[in-house]
């Protein structure tokens, strides 16, 4: 398919109303690169269906792309800023829109988007006190956008943060005038299904106290907005803000409900020789009706999983035959995964999985390779599919629910069902239990701890390295190899190779002498420690204590006076973090604890694409992160970065602790 007209694009997008969250991929991966160049209408209406479907990492990456093509777009460079923010770029996209604002665009989008980077500055850095600067600044913004354009958006975001200022009567005067501005736009034609017209009235009138007008009017917001999730997230947001200021009705906040992101796991068809049943090819219908009963009852949209035969599969089809989207994540190589997970349950099961993974909205591979017995790899999807869901989930401002189809029974088995709801209980997030064996419901909780009295079935993480299981390496005769999932670290000074040659010693002793003092004194303890040049090296057994450490070195750098040590005052470090499962020996050469395979070279790679003074890590680590219940730290979404030496393009996020400004 290759669309080179505005005209054809359109037309596309168009047949594909019941699925645009699959269509936006598909247009990506098959444009034309030469026709987008020229024009930047197919970057900028890409960027907004991918916001609209709650895609707003995708977003982020087709307008990135974009700029680098139309520099001066000013439509382009709002979506970009729009899309920094929802990832949590404050800072770039403040600079960004600053820069318009000084160029002359006063217009309400750039005024308005600059008063909301400096309204989420407001929320990061103070916890919503209603006294902060970055709070009038935003007002300000918003009140003189509405000043100059008489627009309903900036009208009412200055007028609910005037409420949240205490400056009620002003609050009140603007949410008089914006209604009188959005009554009379819906008497204008096609405005009368215009979400933001509908959604502003709603607030308008909440900020009022007039709760039954505002529930009428978000619940038709509600009904306009469809699968539009980004816009009523944004509409959320407000609105649980808002209620930390004024009264507001739990009728109105129901009326915005977003579906859950489903997270599901479940049951591979029985083997013809297993010796206990647990999911049978006579349980196939009454599981697949309940299925679908729940997907129903949740008003699922979106969802992860992988693609076995029997559960997996049967979850794949009800999905898409409601339209919904669906992202895979195999375990390693496909030829590999139906050789352990679909083959022999015969040719039907063959025929269905290969259906629903060509109808697929994505499917990935958790870890490059083949299979080659490790049970680990399934344990490491897992993860990659829970915290892919909760992430995504956070992003909508809506939770991460898991679809289990279980026999109930916990095996302590690697990778499967088991496991996968223990781990999610652990996280105390929302569960559905199918009877694998009848196709009942017989778990279901809108927390882990909802029923009361009553602890989590375990209080598992997401699977890490054991400090037990690791240390047998150090057993082990020269040249035996075993594998682990890892955690790793790879960092390296920013201008090293400017040193001069006298300040050498200066680095051993400064740096490297100052470095040791903070691992002797960390709680956080590396395995296995490494160093050339200005290089480092570090694999930990634990996710959090890899995460930690990255911060306090990160910090070390950043607080130390390196001029006062011989160095150079602006000294700097990047620091790229990723976990996978490698293989681990007594290498022979230098008769120590070693770590080898692709996960080790992709870990390489993150740490040089890293801005300077900065954390960032792999989509694995991040997944792993939120799939940890005592994880402290937030995921910003950097965007689809292209790592060197033929590495290929992956996803990379930005870690740093929750309350911090980037």
């Amino acid at each position: 398919m290759v669309l080179n007209d505005r005209e054809s694009f359109d037309a596309y997008i168009k047949q594909k109303q019941g699925d645009l969250s699959t269509a936006i991929h598909v247009l990506w991966n098959q444009r034309d690169e030469a026709v987008w160049k020229a024009d930047p209408y197919f970057y900028t209406r890409l960027g907004e269906l991918a916001d609209k479907v709650g895609q707003a990492m995708f977003a982020l990456d087709v307008l990135g792309e974009g700029l680098k093509h139309h520099t001066a777009d000013l439509r382009l460079t709002q979506l970009f800023c729009l899309s920094k923010i929802k990832c949590g770029y404050l800072i770039e996209a403040r600079d960004l829109l600053s820069s318009l604002v000084k160029q002359g665009h006063e217009d309400e989008e750039t005024l308005g988007i600059l008063g909301r980077v400096y309204k989420e500055m407001w929320l990061n850095s103070s916890g919503g006190s209603p006294d902060h600067p970055s709070l009038k600044k935003s007002r300000n913004l918003y009140l003189k956008a509405f000043i100059n354009t008489h627009g309903n958006y900036s009208g009412i975001n200055a007028a609910s943060l005037s409420l949240i200022m205490r400056d009620t009567a002003t609050a009140h005067k603007l949410a008089r005038k914006v209604i009188t501005i959005c009554s009379e736009n819906l008497k204008v034609e096609g405005n009368q299904r215009d979400y933001w017209i509908i959604a502003t009235l709603g607030e308008a009138f909440l900020l009022l106290g007039k709760q039954k007008q505002a529930e009428k009017y978000y619940g038709l917001a509600r009904k306009i907005a469809g699968k539009n999730y980004s816009s009523i997230a944004s509409t959320r947001r407000q609105l649980k803000l808002l209620s930390r200021y004024t009264e507001v009705e739990d009728s109105v906040v129901a009326t915005l409900e977003i579906p859950p992101v489903v997270a599901f796991s479940g049951h591979m068809l029985d083997a013809p020789n297993r010796r206990n049943p647990r999911f049978s090819v006579d349980s196939v219908g009454a599981v697949r009706e309940q299925i679908g009963t729940v997907l129903t009852e949740l008003d699922v949209g979106i969802s992860y999983s992988s693609a076995a035969c029997g559960a997996d599969v049967i979850f794949l089809e009800c999905m898409q035959e409601r339209g919904g989207e669906t992202n895979v994540i195999l375990p390693f190589d496909r030829e590999d995964f139906y050789g352990t997970s679909v083959n022999f349950a015969g040719e039907e099961w063959i025929l269905r999985a290969d259906r629903a993974l060509d109808r697929a909205s994505r499917v990935n591979q958790a870890n490059r390779g083949r299979y080659g017995g490790d049970d680990l790899l399934f344990a490491y999807a897992n993860t990659m599919i829970m915290g892919k869901a909760i992430l995504r989930s956070r992003m909508l401002e809506t939770e991460a629910h898991l679809i289990a189809v279980w026999d109930g029974r916990s095996n302590g088995a690697a990778g499967g069902t088991s496991e996968f709801v223990e781990i999610w209980e652990s996280l105390k997030m929302p569960i559905t239990a199918i009877s694998s064996k009848d196709g009942t419901v017989f778990l279901s909780r809108a927390s882990a701890v909802g029923i009361e009295g009553e602890k989590p079935a375990a209080s598992r993480r997401a699977p890490s390295t054991g400090r037990r299981r690791i240390r047998r390496a150090y057993r082990k005769r020269s040249g035996e190899v075993g594998r682990e999932i890892v955690a790793i670290l790879f960092a390296d000074l920013v201008g090293f190779s400017k040193l001069k040659e006298e300040q050498y010693p200066s680095y051993i002793e400064g740096f490297l002498g100052t470095l040791a003092r903070k691992l002797k004194n960390s709680p956080y303890e590396p395995i296995y420690k490494n160093i050339w040049g200005d290089a480092i090296c570090f694999v930990f057994e634990d996710l959090l204590s890899t995460a930690e450490y990255a911060m306090e070195l990160r910090d070390m750098v950043r607080e130390t006076e390196w001029e006062q040590l011989g160095l150079p005052r602006d000294l700097s470090i990047r620091i790229g973090l990723h976990v996978g499962p490698v293989y681990f020996a007594l290498e022979p050469v230098l008769n120590r604890l070693n770590f080898f395979g692709s996960h080790v070279n992709q870990a390489a790679r993150i740490e040089p694409i890293t801005s300077a003074g900065n954390v960032y890590a792999s989509e694995q680590f991040a997944a792993f992160l939120l799939a940890n219940q005592d994880n402290p730290l937030e995921c910003k979404y950097v965007g689809e970065i292209k790592l060197p030496k033929e590495f290929g393009s992956y996803p990379i996020y930005h870690i740093k602790r929750k309350t911090e400004i980037e």
